[in-house]
């Protein structure tokens, strides 16, 4: 009797350690987890490897933009101030430091990466991805109103020594944003 307690025990066991594994395969089913342009929701571990270099993007980004200073982001990611493109929404972080310092003086502010949905990955190549992030800054202003709101971007990451830094944005401009919502819908 002792023999087959102890026997299920350790089926009970082994059957728990199964259920623990990772999952390993990426879903080619659309409406699982990949989205339309190929971005899929990264593993945990990956999640992790590229919302750091997200977040300390978006904090140079407030900072310059609160400190009405772009060189605070590009003394950090030189690569953004090249190659900017208004009409496609590439590397337009100078128009937003602008922009949101007319007339008034900003504070503070508060970002969320994830505010939306979570971030999606597409690998361009081993040190190469690209990732979507679809969150919100919010300012506050000198007359403690608020400015800001919802963004949905590409950030271009590079790996190099380990790390992964910003090499170029891709922000959504609005009918973009519209053929987006569209097509996710």
């Amino acid at each position: 009797m002792k023999l087959f307690h102890f026997g299920s025990l350790i089926v009970v066991l082994l059957l728990s350690l199964i259920g623990c594994q990772q999952n390993l395969v990426i879903p080619n089913d659309l409406n699982s987890k990949k989205d339309i342009e190929g971005f899929a929701e990264p593993e945990p571990s990956d999640w992790v490897k590229y919302t750091k270099p997200v977040r300390e993007y978006m904090y140079h980004r407030t900072q310059a933009v609160i400190n009405n200073n772009i060189n605070i982001l590009w003394e950090r990611y030189p690569e953004l101030k090249e190659n900017i493109d208004h009409e496609e929404g590439v590397n337009v972080e100078k128009n937003e430091v602008e922009s949101l310092n007319q007339g008034f003086d900003l504070v503070d502010a508060n970002y969320t990466i994830e505010s939306y949905e979570r971030i999606k990955v597409s690998a361009i190549n081993d040190n190469e991805v690209t990732v979507l992030v679809h969150g919100s800054i919010v300012y506050l202003r000198d007359d403690f109103d608020e400015s800001g709101g919802e963004y949905l971007m590409k950030v271009f990451l590079k790996q190099n020594d380990n790390q992964w830094t910003v090499v170029k944005t891709d922000e959504y401009t609005l009918p973009e944003y519209k053929e987006w919502l569209q097509e996710s819908q």
